[in-house]
């Protein structure tokens, strides 16, 4: 009862009196705000806050207030005073990833809410009002300040003695049970920490995870009680460098000029980061900010134009089909587009070396490529490396991203290159265990063949070069090699850059998430595309954490040698000659298909453990034991 007498003390001291508001400190709080002539005073009792968490916004507006007390006085009539104080406490964030009092318990001080001591549940009760700005860890000058204002009101009603309030003032905060904080956003030692926010694209994916997840209940109430009723200890993929990198790219590369006319057409960008060895998800910057756009432009569903990063499967199809980097390809063409328009499809645009067109990222290179290797079989190499959009192989364009993916399935889909070509799906959670320590849902590999080593290899080499003196110079990095490809839509509307170092492949998209077609313009008097602010980013996140992780350089592997002379591609693969720059006959195309490979592999490769995710080229991660999840809020 220690954590419920001082949790009531300090937030709402006659919630066993009132009907759900509290009309004195409504009023009070009133008084104050019209006075200020802005919100200012809450004024909420815990049946209040419990509404506001559960059914309403965070918006301090008067208007909410109302909605608010009138749901207040509704639940007062429908549960028990006992019941609402319970759910309460199992739900309430108490900072450091801990939502509710055994969470919390675990977090500062490593024990079961049962042991909790006055001053341990006066700390606590402190927090609730601002778990970020009181955390006695971040900020314990201000926490031990807040904390004696717990142990005077706990004092003021009886709870405790002056002297005890004295005597509990005087002992030192808890450091934190740093291997057992916020899953995945605390280092180990303590230090350099930037606390998240309470809510982030990366815990409302987490959270809408768990919420599908069978192994948590049969229906979605009981997996709902599971997820919320506290005591789950979550342990998520997330690097909290790498996240942070992501994010500081996202806010800071842009300059200030550039900022506001972005902000006012609309603009925003959004990032995904995968260790490419595990699958594992890294760092997920969903789009311009969780607390004002919930919509996660990364992860969700249906996804963006792609642009030119399409012509990557593509080039994996031709280099599984016998095509080298310097046999030459040719450049655009007319070809017959039955039931569709235009008809015949028209595209322009240079040939040269696959390497060179590649490097150039020339349009009508790729669509006559398309047409040689077989549109159908691109298609099911974007679908072995993961990619779940539904394509058309009709679609002559199809080779430019006309389609829609995620940034997501972007960087699951590349990951796969730098790791052999073999991939591991992307994932979020590591390991889920409740109080007692039993798992209920553990991460398994699942490695599947996408394309052979050589081609994996190749691609790698040509994708470095594109970095090197093509179209992503922007992108180039000092301490890793880099890889990776540019992607600019239709009138600019969406525009990225995919790439990959030896330990992460991340994709950034940019554009106008409100309108996925309408085009971004010109932004700081300059045209927009993928090689400019995209890679520009890209490298931005990429070399942060580099500085600060300090992975151990990693090397591209040596590909074997060609198995003979680079030549004008020709032959049975390309029986109209389309590569070297023949005329293509007016009937359509025959080519033969390759259905996507299930074959697993079972070569060596970095594990997952209960402690932490390891790779050869990235430190451990450190071990996190906390829920890192919140009741969901207003979308």
């Amino acid at each position: 009862d220690t954590i419920k007498d001082a949790v009531l003390s300090v937030e709402d001291a006659q919630f066993y009196e009132h009907i759900g508001i509290n009309l004195r400190g409504l009023f009070r709080a009133l008084v104050e705000n019209v006075q200020s002539g802005e919100v200012e005073q809450g004024g909420s009792t815990i049946t209040q806050q419990l509404v506001k968490k559960a059914l309403l916004s965070d918006e301090r507006v008067l208007n909410r207030k109302t909605k608010e007390a009138a749901l207040a006085i509704r639940l007062e009539g429908q549960v028990t005073k006992d019941e609402i104080l319970e759910l309460y406490l199992n739900t309430v964030y108490f900072g450091n990833g801990a939502y509710g009092v055994q969470a919390a318990a675990e977090t500062y001080w490593g024990k079961p809410v049962a042991d909790l001591t006055l001053v341990d549940s006066a700390l606590l009760a402190s927090l609730i009002s601002n778990p970020v700005g009181n955390d006695p860890i971040l900020h314990p000058k201000k926490a031990k300040s807040e904390r004696k204002l717990a142990l005077d009101r706990m004092a003021d009603n009886g709870v405790i003695t002056s002297a005890q309030a004295a005597e509990f003032d005087a002992m030192p905060l808890p450091v934190g049970r740093c291997t057992g904080v916020v899953a995945g956003f605390r280092p180990t030692d303590c230090g350099g920490i930037t606390q998240p926010p309470e809510e982030s694209y990366f815990v409302q994916e987490v959270r809408q995870q768990l919420l599908a997840d069978t192994r948590l209940g049969a229906t979605y109430e009981e997996r709902y009680a599971q997820v919320f009723g506290g005591g789950l200890k979550i342990y998520t993929t997330l690097d909290p460098i790498a996240q942070n990198a992501a994010q500081d790219a996202h806010d800071n590369t842009f300059p200030a000029n550039v900022r506001a006319e972005a902000d006012s057409k609309g603009i925003t960008t959004a990032m995904v980061s995968v260790e490419s060895a595990t699958g594992a998800v890294r760092a997920l910057v969903g789009g311009p900010g969780f607390a004002d756009y919930k919509y996660d432009i990364a992860t969700h569903e249906p996804g963006r134009q792609t642009g030119s990063t399409f012509k990557t499967f593509v080039l994996l199809t031709a280099l599984e089909q016998g095509v080298l980097p310097d046999d030459t390809v040719g450049g655009g063409g007319s070809w017959p587009n039955p039931g569709s328009t235009p008809n015949p499809y028209v595209i322009t645009g240079g040939g040269g070396t696959l390497n060179g067109v590649t490097a150039s990222s020339s349009n009508g290179a790729f669509v006559r490529l398309g047409q040689t290797v077989g549109l159908e079989n691109v298609m099911y190499t974007a679908q072995r490396l993961g990619v779940s959009s539904q394509f058309d192989p009709r679609a002559k364009s199809m080779p430019l991203g006309v389609f829609d993916v995620t940034p997501l399935e972007m960087a699951s889909a590349y990951s796969a290159i730098p790791n052999g070509g073999v991939r591991e799906p992307s994932y979020f959670i590591d390991r889920v265990e409740d109080r007692t320590g039993t798992v209920l849902i553990e991460h398994e590999a699942n490695p599947t063949r996408g394309v052979s080593w050589q081609s994996a290899c190749l691609a790698t080499q040509i994708l470095a070069n594109n970095v090197q003196y093509g179209t992503g110079t922007n992108a180039q990095l000092n301490g890793q090699p880099a890889a990776g490809k540019t992607g600019t839509t239709e009138s600019n509307s969406n525009t990225w850059f995919v790439g990959f170092t030896p330990q992460l492949t991340t994709a950034v998209w940019m554009g106008i998430p409100s309108e996925g077609t309408k085009p971004m313009g010109n932004l700081g008097g300059r045209e927009q595309f993928g090689g400019l602010w995209p890679a520009t980013i890209w490298h931005n996140y990429n070399q942060a954490y580099i500085d600060e992780a300090k992975p151990k350089r990693g090397e591209w592997p040596r590909c074997a040698a060609p198995t003979r002379e680079p030549k004008p591609a020709s032959g049975a693969s390309d029986p109209y000659g389309i590569l070297n720059g023949a005329e293509p006959k007016v009937e359509e195309a025959t080519t033969t298909t390759t259905r996507p490979s299930t074959t697993t592999t079972t070569r060596p490769r970095s594990t997952t453990s209960s402690s932490s995710t390891t790779s050869t080229t990235q430190r451990p991660r450190p071990t996190t034991t906390t829920t890192t999840v919140s009741p969901p809020g207003p979308n």
